[in-house]
C-alpha cells in the first residue's frame, strides 16, 4: 500500500464529529444549526495486485514433473490474464488490518493532543472546554461520556476485523488438492498385456530340435499430467470466499459500529 493511500484515510474528522455531539450535552445546538454527521472514512483502498505484481497477467512456466516425452497437456510457458485482479492490475479492498490499526492509533493521538494543547479536559473519550468542565457534575459527565461512546476493543472504532479465513490477506491457497503452485499435477496408471516369448529343449519322444512358446505378461505404465489448474488458473491462490478479497469482515463484537455495545465487556 502506498503512503499516499494511507494518508488519504483519516479518522480525525470522525473523532471531532463525535466530540461535537458529546458537547451538545453542555451546549445544545442553536435552532436551525447545521446538522453534524458522524461518518467513518471508507477505509477502502486500491492496492497493486499481489498475484501479478501489478502486471495484469501471469507468465507461467510449466514445472518439470517428469512429463517430458509423455506430455498429456499444457505448454512449457503460457500467459494468462491475472485471475485475481481480472487484468486490472489493482485490487480493491479494505486497508490492511496492520496498517489500519496504526492509522487509527495515530489519528486518535492527534485528536487528543490537539484538544490537550487547547486546554480541554478529557471526559471519557470526549474532550470539553476547560471553562465548561468546572460546572459539570457527575451526572452530566456521564451523559457526555455516553454521547461520545467508547471504542470497541476488538476493532478500535473501525467496525472491522481481519478476516479469519485468510488472516487479512484477501486470498487463500488454491483449494484444489492437485494444485501445485498453480499447476494441476496428476498421475495416471494404466495396465496392459505384453507378449513374452520363450524356448526350451525337449527330449524323449518330444521335438528333437526343441520347442518355443510365448506367454502374456502384465505391465503397468504411469503418466504424469501437468496442466494449468482449472480452479486458480495458474495463480496458486484464489479470492478468499469469506471476505470476497476485502481482507476484513464486520466486527462481530460491535456489529460494525466501532463502539462498545451496552452489556459487552469489550
Amino acid at each position: 500500500m502506498t503512503f499516499a493511500a494511507i494518508l488519504a484515510i483519516s479518522f480525525v474528522p470522525y473523532f471531532e464529529a463525535r466530540n461535537t455531539i458529546a458537547n451538545y450535552v453542555i451546549d445544545p445546538p442553536e435552532e436551525g444549526a447545521e446538522k453534524v454527521v458522524v461518518t467513518k472514512p471508507s477505509m477502502v483502498v486500491r492496492d497493486t495486485c499481489a498475484a501479478c505484481d501489478g502486471k495484469g497477467e501471469l507468465l507461467l512456466t510449466e514445472p518439470d514433473y517428469g512429463q517430458d516425452g509423455k506430455r498429456i497437456g499444457g505448454t512449457p510457458k503460457t500467459k494468462r490474464k491475472c485471475p485475481i485482479c481480472k487484468g486490472a492490475k489493482k485490487t480493491e479492498s479494505f486497508m490492511a488490518p496492520s496498517d489500519l490499526s496504526i492509522k487509527v492509533a495515530r489519528d486518535r493521538e492527534k485528536f487528543e493532543s490537539d484538544h490537550q494543547a487547547k486546554g480541554d479536559i478529557a471526559v471519557g473519550s470526549a474532550f470539553v472546554p476547560h471553562d465548561k468542565y468546572d460546572g459539570l457534575d457527575r451526572a452530566r459527565q456521564k451523559l457526555v461520556r455516553e454521547a461520545y461512546g467508547e471504542s470497541c476493543r476488538a476493532c478500535n472504532w473501525t467496525g472491522l476485523e481481519p478476516c479469519r479465513k485468510c488472516k487479512g490477506k484477501g486470498s487463500v491457497k488454491c483449494p484444489d488438492d492437485d494444485c501445485k503452485g498453480g499447476w494441476s499435477v496428476t498421475s495416471t496408471t494404466t495396465s496392459y498385456q505384453k507378449s513374452k516369448s520363450g524356448g526350451g529343449i525337449s527330449g524323449g519322444f518330444g521335438n528333437r530340435y526343441g520347442s518355443s512358446s510365448s506367454r502374456r505378461v502384465s505391465k503397468k505404465q504411469t503418466r504424469t499430467n501437468v496442466q494449468l489448474c482449472p480452479c486458480c488458473s495458474g495463480a496458486g491462490i484464489v479470492v478468499c470466499p469469506d471476505c470476497g478479497g476485502r481482507r476484513a469482515t464486520t466486527c462481530r463484537k460491535c456489529n460494525g459500529s466501532g463502539m462498545k455495545q451496552k452489556g459487552s465487556s469489550l
